[in-house]
């Protein structure tokens, strides 16, 4: 793992701030009064912060009284800034360059305790301490930085969406929702500009890592089956996965639209809504589709559906899962898309007939 200098000296700075502010730090044990303002840190991926808004909707409904702060990636901030279980979004940006700044703006709501649903270490836990919490609780994880929070949990065989509500859980916080919900659609322009996609069926094209996506070729034999179907199909992805639907397109005829790179971050729910269906890997836009309510058909292999696959609304989402995990072996960036090859282009179809009759 390459060590950059600044990571060196932020943990050279850690330990004299801990030295001068040795009593700051508390373990579970002693919290004796609910917080009145928590900081809540989910500031990654698209999908992982979808699967942080259980635990946000459960935090706020069990503490109604005390104040969230959220810390989310600048990148999503359009898709949950009226979200109605935060009191206040502070963007994140990543890197050191920006993070003081960033914590001088959390330290100015005084948070007591931090929630790291899902942040990139060490930078998640520093930001908390250096931000004033007293108590700070983080997912499972095997960070060297675990040392400084205040309850250590253990990686168990649940739902992500579960584990990140057992922190809301170890506080005392009774009132749990386990539905990943988004702020409702209420942009009228969107809502027009999208309304003609409706009925279409999403094929997402790409995914976060190159070994989760399916192959173009079984892409387009499933997009010619949905043609003879009569079905309108269009592509959703990143701009450079528009890569992948031009073989479509070019194989299957211009019927296709290809949608790739064409929404923002906060026109693509208006999009996803008006689905019929969303075909997809293991992605962001996945969990997208399943707060919305939008029926998917889930392909899993080397990712495990158990842990990350659809957790609500069950029976408008099918999935299949292949014994792909082989590939895992392997570090991320030498990871071959040879465990999606294991889910047919047949399987894929028979799920979308079985989907498109029981809705």
């Amino acid at each position: 793992m390459k060590i950059r200098i600044s990571d060196t000296f932020f943990k050279i700075y850690l330990k004299y701030y801990l030295f001068r502010n040795g009593n700051q730090l508390k373990k579970i044990e002693q919290l004796n009064n609910i917080p009145t303002t928590f900081l809540v840190i989910s500031n990654t991926a698209l999908g992982d912060l979808i699967l942080s808004t259980p635990a946000i909707k459960s935090l706020k409904k069990s503490f109604p009284d005390s104040k969230v702060i959220a810390l989310i990636n600048k990148n999503y901030i359009p898709l949950i800034e009226n979200f109605k279980y935060i009191d206040k979004i502070i963007p994140f940006y990543g890197g050191y360059k920006k993070n003081f700044k960033t914590i001088k703006e959390i330290k100015k709501h005084k948070p007591q305790m931090a929630l790291i649903f899902h942040g990139n270490g060490p930078q998640d836990i520093q930001i908390a301490i250096y931000s004033g919490c007293n108590f700070i609780l983080k997912h499972p994880t095997n960070s060297n930085f675990k040392k400084y929070l205040s309850y250590d949990f253990k990686k168990s065989k649940k739902h992500i969406i579960e584990e990140r509500v057992d922190l809301v859980r170890k506080i005392g916080g009774k009132k749990i929702n386990t539905t990943m919900e988004l702020p409702k659609l209420s942009n009228q322009e969107l809502i027009n500009k999208y309304s003609k996609f409706k009925g279409y069926i999403g094929l997402q094209v790409g995914a976060s890592e190159s070994y989760r996506v399916w192959p173009s070729k079984y892409f387009i034999e499933l997009t010619k089956k949905l043609l003879e179907n009569n079905e309108k199909v269009l592509t959703t992805g990143i701009k450079k996965e528009s890569f992948f639907s031009k073989k479509i397109i070019s194989a299957c005829g211009d019927k296709v639209i290809d949608m790739c790179g064409k929404t923002s971050i906060e026109e693509l729910p208006y999009l996803i809504n008006n689905l019929k269906f969303l075909i997809t890997s293991d992605t962001g836009t996945m969990h997208l589709a399943i707060a919305l309510k939008t029926p998917t058909i889930s392909l899993f292999s080397p990712s495990d559906p158990n842990y990350t696959g659809p957790y609500q609304d069950k029976h408008i989402h099918k999935v299949i899962k292949k014994n792909g995990e082989f590939v895992n072996n392997k570090p991320k960036k030498k990871r071959s898309n040879e465990a999606m090859k294991l889910i047919s282009t047949q399987e894929v179809y028979d799920k979308y007939i079985e989907l498109k009759e029981e809705l």
